[in-house]
């Protein structure tokens, strides 16, 4: 239980000093290819990569869960399993 108390308040540290990093300088993110260019913000980068994750965890779950092959799988572990 203290483990989990000190890295909670070691995360929140870090994170207070991230902020304050970037409130002071937000930085900055310039990503060129070809006539292609994308720039921003380091927070704003962040926030971009954290969204997307969540994004396609989302979908691999619900795909996941619509999958109609996992109830054969089920079925087929049933059979082999009683055998």
């Amino acid at each position: 239980m203290k483990k989990i108390l000190i890295l909670s308040l070691l995360a929140m540290g870090a994170g207070l000093f991230l902020a304050l990093q970037l409130a002071n300088d937000p930085g900055y993110v310039l990503i060129a290819y070809g006539n292609w260019t994308f720039e921003t913000s380091v927070f704003a980068l962040l926030v971009l990569l954290v969204v997307a994750t969540i994004v396609l965890r989302l979908t691999y779950l619900l795909l996941a869960w619509l999958n109609p092959a996992r109830f054969f799988r089920k079925a087929d572990k049933q059979t082999t399993a009683t055998k």
